[in-house]
């Protein structure tokens, strides 16, 4: 296309356009024949280990030589597509899932491509036009989305060129953003996408575009025919989206738009469409690109899988019989290379493109694939030897985490550090379970650092094992297949009795059991050694154990019934007949303390206390809602209720929304697991218990039912339970059934959560929004008995929870110098300032329990308590042991999740992958083992001992406080199905450490010493005003509020230091350093104004008058 110059095949078009497919398909058919002429080398490098293993693991003997292999470096093949995915899901492991994805459409009608048609020529005459303009309008838009940081700045992003089969190329872009920039509620969602009619009259230019570009169909009833609509009754897009006032976050990955019926309609491709038909853009892209550029935030490894879809699908064909990949032809060979060609589609436009060379995807940082191969089969020699020696004993390293520090020489066959600032990301090739040796080797490779030789790794305590299996199997990296048999064979050595029976209950229950009949036999004499002292009849001991393994399966809610275990005769059993709820209730140990309570109330906890008895002593029945903020000692009014009532042997129901507010009432169970309420409801649920069960009667017979912490709970959770106890006491038109129900809670503090919900979805879910609000009598205490030695900080309190403490020009409220950490610019050592404030003396007094439980950090964010957590267990002494999680996708037969991946996903309620102890560290419980013995979600506990499969750990809170008790590993799936592409299996032990936790974890707890820290403002209702209502005085409260861009700041100067250092090695830092004397000092940041401020947010709508 020089200018001047006559170029007939330009002229040529539909011509042109076969020219460029036959050319293509020349150019690839040389490709592939040089690859099939060379497959002993291409297999070998299948085979030593260079290259993702594909399909099922290793082939059988006889089978090789028969596959024809497609390589895995040519463009667009099978092999190839599989390896640019493990490189995403590789981003994915180290920087955390995507915020956008963002499809980008080509124009043919773009002023680019239109103006250099000749006479006569319509774009499509034209696919190198098409396709060099497209990728130049690609580049761009790269500029836009990486250097000019129209989204924000992104951390990584990947993308993938593909054509439709009418031949436009489009590209999709995943994009994960620094942390900063992370997309978190729907408020940030209307920042940046747009799902709706621009104001026609302010953004004509705008409004043309979403009318040509971002109408979806129309499709469904009012075109059957169109392609999303045909062959089904809807959109399979689910177009027309319904209307909605606000944004919200959907059930899947993706949000739910704002689409106001705002009354703009037009008329397109003859129908008269609205809001309801908009496709999700940015306005600033689509105003700059002028093409359907669709913008989408999610949350989601979904959105990999989608962008990689040709993993799955393969590349576009024609209509031919299709053969599942990798089977068979008539001849019993394999071959991918005709596999590949058969009937392949190629668009003119995907033809150029590949002339041109142009990228099908790309990814940002890159990813090294790091060789993964057995001794003896490597295909490369190190010649210098000494170096890489050097290299891999950095401590702490990683074979993966090579490439982010060292680059590989090529001719010299050497790593050396890398000088300059570009990242990279190393990845080890995968390896399917089934290929053996090669898969425990990759596993010990992600888990082992610093290893310089195979022997390292087969090398555990000292002792040198003859397989990669069972290193890892020693290790703790890979389940073993007697693991249960161990758990009881460890514990019968140190345990008694009626321990062990508990734990062979647990593990029915919680473990999964394969052989439960074997392991039945197999420790029985361990489980019965008690009875069988005084009895000598063996059938009357088994009858005792099974009776007494049933209780224990009752309480957790099981019946023995369905475990294969020997059954219960009668003779022996002398159960009364009361169901096992009402006896548990009925056997609740009294404390003395608490029958006399009655007599300490303060003159508000008097008043209630009254009011709530007269309506039990004359069986009326009524609603009450006891409010009060943090420390006016709700539970101590509850206590009373509860011993008096249960010394005049009424039954009497503590629960609570939370397992740490549950354990500190007597008797006390979450309400989920008392009231066997579903996790997942709708408006007018009902609980999940009958009129003939157990629950049913206790319900029945209870003279008072107390649920604390309420304003925690979804009031769909209330309703349920109103529903059913509405049916079981038969009277419809009283709430609860006439039962008189008390809850308690405050609503200054944290509300319930509503996954990535808005403001709006968050109030209209809590109890201020239900039905049953204005049928409560409502008592209000109001005297801070927690802080009433400091008035003023009583004061400050309420005033933060209410929303009145005065705020600065930002909005920002002003904490007392008095509380705060000072920031110094460095953020490092200003959190270990506050974690000295808050544990000084830390490992004089580890072994004191008191010392340890009466004090914790507490924080927003999930990973930063972790974080907090990591480096407290490394301050702390004493013996360690690491326990590693068994992670698996349940169903990803081909392994497309790599356990690296899974490693890192640490979903809500999940353990970590790799769990740290030391004897006398505090923990706490993630979820309900058994609520009846103090096992339930949020107790705290402190680490006593640990075995190999089983933790020895001691209750140190609430009415089980000194309680012994042995927890399992045992099988952990999210709550939340939606969270995955996939069932995501987590086998771990169910605690996380606790010397810090989530401001939400804390709740209904009192922590005499506190510590809140707090990188970022906190982010949602009530969680400034819980951190601070936790301590006892103000003097036992430190805070650590780090001013905005504080991380950005101190990487800047992190990078200028540096900078100066390598100049100094240069040579070149005298001559510096003496110009730019006295400028060149470190700047901290200058505080506009004096004090410490950060963000309280208060939801004034849901506070009660």
């Amino acid at each position: 296309m020089r200018p001047g110059i006559f170029n007939p095949i330009l002229y040529d078009k539909r011509l042109f356009q076969q020219f460029a497919v036959d050319t293509y398909v020349k150019i690839e058919s040389s490709r592939l024949d040089y690859i099939r002429n060379n497959q002993d080398i291409l297999r070998a490098d299948l085979y030593q280990g260079l290259v993702d293993s594909w399909r099922t693991g290793v082939e059988d003997a006889d089978e090789v030589g028969k596959r024809t292999v497609l390589s895995p470096t040519f463009i667009g093949g099978p092999r190839n597509m599989r390896r640019r995915y493990m490189d995403a899901m590789a981003l994915v492991r180290k920087f955390g899932k995507p915020d956008i994805f963002l499809t980008m459409t080509c124009n043919p009608n773009w002023d680019e491509i239109k103006n250099e048609l000749y006479p006569g020529q319509s774009p499509q005459d034209r696919p190198d036009l098409v396709s060099r303009v497209f990728r130049a309008k690609l580049e761009e838009l790269k500029k836009m989305l990486m250097e000019k940081d129209i989204l924000g700045k992104v951390r990584a992003f990947v993308y993938v060129v593909e054509f439709q089969k009418r031949g436009l190329p489009h590209a999709h872009f995943l994009l994960i953003m620094q942390r900063k920039y992370k997309i978190t509620c729907p408020e940030q969602y209307d920042l940046l996408i747009s799902a709706e009619l621009p104001n026609k009259k302010k953004y004509p230019d705008l409004y043309r575009m979403v009318m040509k570009h971002m109408m979806h169909g129309p499709c469904g009833t009012l075109n059957p025919l169109c392609p999303c609509t045909r062959g089904r009754t809807s959109c399979k897009n689910r177009y027309p989206r319904p209307f909605c006032d606000s944004t919200s976050q959907g059930k899947d990955s993706y949000p739910i738009y704002r689409r106001r019926d705002d009354g703009r309609k037009e008329i397109i491709r003859g129908h008269i469409l609205d809001n309801q038909w908009v496709v999700p853009y940015n306005p600033c892209l689509l105003r700059t690109f002028n093409c359907h550029i669709n913008v989408e935030a999610c949350s989601s490894i979904k959105s990999v899988k989608y962008l990689f879809k040709y993993i799955y699908k393969g590349h576009d064909r024609a209509s031919v019989a299709v053969r599942e990949a990798g089977k068979k032809d008539d001849k019993g060979n394999v071959d991918e290379i005709t596999q590949y060609r058969k009937a392949r589609w190629v668009t003119p436009p995907e033809a150029m493109w590949r002339i041109y060379g142009f990228d099908l995807s790309k990814n940002h940082p890159p990813v090294q694939q790091l060789q993964l191969h057995l001794p003896d089969m490597h295909m490369v020699t190190y010649h210098k030897r000494d170096k890489i020696e050097r290299v891999v004993k950095r401590p702490g390293i990683l074979y993966r985490d090579f490439p982010e520090h060292y680059t590989w020489e090529s001719n010299g066959k050497f790593w050396k550090p890398r000088k300059n600032a570009v990242y990279q990301v190393g990845r080890l090739v995968s390896a399917h379970p089934a290929e053996g040796e090669r898969y425990f080797l990759r596993v010990l490779l992600n888990h082992v650092a610093g290893a310089t030789s195979y022997r390292d790794l087969r090398t555990v305590d000292g002792v040198l094992l003859p397989s990669f299996r069972e290193a890892a199997e020693r290790r703790g990296l890979i389940k073993e297949h007697n693991t249960l048999d161990e758990y009881l064979i460890e514990n019968s050595l140190f345990h008694m009795p009626s321990s062990l029976r508990r734990l062979f209950a647990t593990i029915l229950v919680f473990c999964e059991p394969n052989d439960v009949f074997g392991l039945w036999t197999k420790h029985l004499d361990a489980m019965s050694e008690d009875y069988r002292r005084n009895n000598p009849n063996p059938s009357l001991v088994e009858q005792m154990v099974l009776i007494d393994i049933r209780n224990m399966l009752q309480s957790m809610g099981k019946d023995i019934r369905s475990f294969p275990l020997p059954g219960i005769d009668d003779a022996y059993d002398d159960a009364s007949g009361i169901p096992r709820e009402i006896f548990e209730e009925a056997s609740i140990d009294q404390d003395l303390e608490d029958v006399g309570l009655s007599d300490s109330l303060n003159k508000e906890q008097r008043a209630a206390y009254e009011e709530i008895m007269s309506k039990v002593d004359t069986e009326q029945g009524d609603l009450f809602f006891v409010g009060g903020p943090g420390g006016t000692r709700k539970t101590f009014l509850y206590r009373a209720l509860l011993g008096t009532l249960r010394n005049q042997n009424k039954l009497a129901i503590a629960t609570a929304t939370s397992g740490v507010a549950a354990s500190i009432m007597p008797g006390g169970r979450t309400a989920h697991s008392r009231f066997k309420i579903p996790l997942t409801l709708e408006d007018g649920g009902c609980c999940s218990f009958t009129k003939q069960s157990g629950t049913a009667k206790l319900l029945q017979q209870a003279s008072l039912i107390i649920w604390d912490e309420a304003s925690m709970a979804k009031r769909q959770a209330m309703e349920a339970l109103d529903n059913s106890l509405r049916g079981i006491m038969g009277r419809q038109d009283l709430p609860f059934g006439g039962k008189i129900v008390v809850f308690g809670g405050d609503f200054r503090q944290v509300l319930l959560v509503v996954r990535k919900g808005s403001r709006a979805q968050i109030v209209d879910a809590s109890l201020r929004r239900s039905y049953l609000w204005e049928s409560m009598h409502h008592l209000k205490l109001v005297r801070n008995m927690r802080a009433q030695s400091d008035l003023w900080f009583a004061e400050y309190l309420l005033r933060i929870g209410g929303g009145t403490e005065e705020v600065n020009g930002d909005g920002d409220v002003c904490l007392p110098d008095d509380i705060c950490v000072p920031y110094s610019g460095d953020s490092e050592k200003d959190l270990d300032m506050l974690i000295e404030c808050i544990f000084p003396n830390l490992n004089a007094n580890m072994t004191n329990k008191d010392y340890i439980t009466s004090r914790a950090i507490l924080s927003t964010r999930n990973d930063w308590v972790d974080n907090i957590n990591i480096k407290m267990i490394g301050m702390f002494q004493g013996g360690e042991m690491v326990y590693h999680s068994f992670d698996s996708a349940i169903d990803d037969p081909h392994n497309y999740y790599p356990s690296e991946f899974l490693n890192t996903l640490t979903p809500n309620r999940l353990p970590p992958h790799l769990l740290k102890l030391k004897i006398g560290c505090p923990v706490i419980l993630l979820r309900n083992i058994n609520p009846a013995n103090g096992l339930c979600n949020g107790t705290r506990l402190v680490v006593r001992g640990f075995q190999k499969n089983s933790i020895d750990a001691e209750i140190v809170l609430g009415q089980h406080a000194g309680k012994r008790v042995f927890l399992p590993r045992i099988p952990l799936c999210p709550s939340d199905d939606e969270i995955f592409p996939f069932q995501f299996k987590r086998k771990q032990f169910p605690i996380r450490l606790s010397f810090a936790m989530t401001v939400n974890k804390s709740q209904g707890q009192t922590i005499p010493n506190v510590g809140l820290y707090l990188p970022a403002p906190v982010f949602s209702h009530g969680q400034l005003y819980v951190a601070m209502s936790r301590a006892t005085a103000r003097t036992n409260i430190k805070i650590l509020a780090l001013p905005p861009n504080a991380e950005a700041d101190e990487e800047h100067t992190k990078r200028k230091e540096k900078k100066k250092a390598s100049k100094k090695v240069n040579g070149q830092g005298n001559q510096n350093n003496n110009e730019q004397k006295g400028t060149s000092v470190k700047k901290k940041r200058v505080p506009t104004e004096d004090g410490t401020y950060t963000k309280n947010i208060v939801y004034k709508e849901v506070l009660t008058p």
